[in-house]
């Protein structure tokens, strides 16, 4: 692909995954938006509270349709879908939120550009200041680390806020060639060591065709 004149991330993170992230992470869960296939967001009182190896009573394998990409999610998702003009073309991004005991999970897939050419360091700082200019907090990414998913180039990272409330997190971004896939999990910092088992359960599960 060649340079694209835009960061997917910022386009996507400012109408989907920081709207999600803020409206759950910082006012506390309310999100307002349409109900995914795999059913309504599950309660805070519903929530997983212990991760094991295998997919186990409460957990949910999420499906997005179009991509047919999956990921087993500590509970039923809500879905937000937002479409937006990005170099020449209508690209769609889907978000699947839910709230855990530990703290907030999303799982994204955006649709890219035919002329875009995906730089995943690039969507991560993307997405950090999308978090900034959304929600205000100050949120800053450390330990990143290449790796591959099924084959395919991917980038995981901690998430942190470094003033104020202290929220911490992880996420790993997929260059799915066609599409970007992305996974946010954030919580209280007193929450770090039980939401890093449920990110790492929700990152393994990944299946990309």
């Amino acid at each position: 692909m060649s340079h694209g004149s835009r960061s997917l991330t910022l386009a996507r993170t400012k109408r989907l995954l920081v709207f999600s992230l803020a409206a759950a992470a910082v006012a506390g869960g309310a999100v307002a938006s349409s109900t995914a296939s795999a059913a309504p967001v599950t309660p805070r009182a519903g929530a997983v509270t212990a991760i094991q190896a295998e997919l186990r009573a409460g957990w949910v394998k999420t499906t997005d349709a179009p991509t047919g990409v999956t990921v087993d999610l500590p509970g039923k998702a809500t879905l937000q879908k937002h479409t937006e003009r990005i170099l020449g073309q209508d690209v769609t991004s889907r978000g699947y939120l839910l709230e855990t005991k530990e703290g907030f999970v999303v799982f994204a897939v955006t649709e890219v550009p035919d002329t875009y050419d995906m730089r995943l360091a690039t969507e991560l700082q993307s997405f950090i200041e999308g978090v900034k200019e959304e929600t205000g907090s100050s949120f800053i990414s450390t330990g990143a680390k290449e790796t591959t998913v099924e084959g395919r180039p991917a980038l995981d990272a901690r998430i942190a806020t470094d003033e104020g409330e202290r929220m911490s997190g992880s996420t790993r971004l997929i260059d799915g060639d066609k599409y970007l896939v992305q996974v946010v999990s954030v919580g209280p910092e007193a929450n770090e060591k039980a939401l890093n088992k449920t990110h790492q359960q929700i990152v393994d599960s990944i299946r990309i065709p």
